[in-house]
């Protein structure tokens, strides 16, 4: 069974969190940056794996998109679904704005990995307010491994039922 990661962020969490992912599935699984590579053909994968950071509420346009144009075909999959961000108690609100009801409400696992914030990879203007935001004047990694590893399995465990 072909495992299909599809994966947007912003600053690198999400892509160690895919890559692990893909890791841990083996050869059956097809990463996919989709800011920065075309999209594969879908009928090609059993299960699909999505994941998104989360930046003042929403995943990247590219995820939206991703999801609008292939919801349907998303529906007839094994779906997983994946969040990196640093705000645990807003997760369900993420989860719900960013995935439409269909989708989530199919979606086998539903996970949030935790986050980073590296505030080098800002400019002045915003590591000030996200300074402010998080109330830290350090960087935070706190992405949940274990996490990204139950998703993995799940893939796995269903490649081999």
């Amino acid at each position: 069974m072909k495992t299909l990661i599809a994966y947007a962020g912003r600053n690198g969490s999400t892509r160690k969190t895919a890559e692990r992912m893909a890791g841990q599935i083996g050869a059956d699984a097809e990463l996919v940056n989709l800011q920065k590579q075309p999209t594969p053909v879908l009928t090609e994968f059993d299960h699909v794996i999505l994941g998104g950071s989360i930046m003042a509420g929403s995943v990247p346009k590219a995820m939206q998109n991703f999801i609008t144009q292939h919801q349907e075909t998303l529906l007839s999959k094994r779906v997983g679904i994946f969040i990196c961000c640093l705000m645990e108690e807003q997760i369900d609100q993420y989860f719900s704005h960013n995935f439409p009801e269909p989708l989530y409400s199919h979606a086998e696992q539903k996970i949030w990995v935790g986050g980073e914030l590296v505030l080098g990879d800002h400019n002045f203007i915003v590591r000030k307010l996200l300074k402010k935001i998080t109330g830290k004047s350090e960087d935070i990694h706190s992405l949940n491994w274990e996490a990204a590893d139950q998703l993995a399995a799940a893939a796995v465990t269903g490649a081999k039922e």
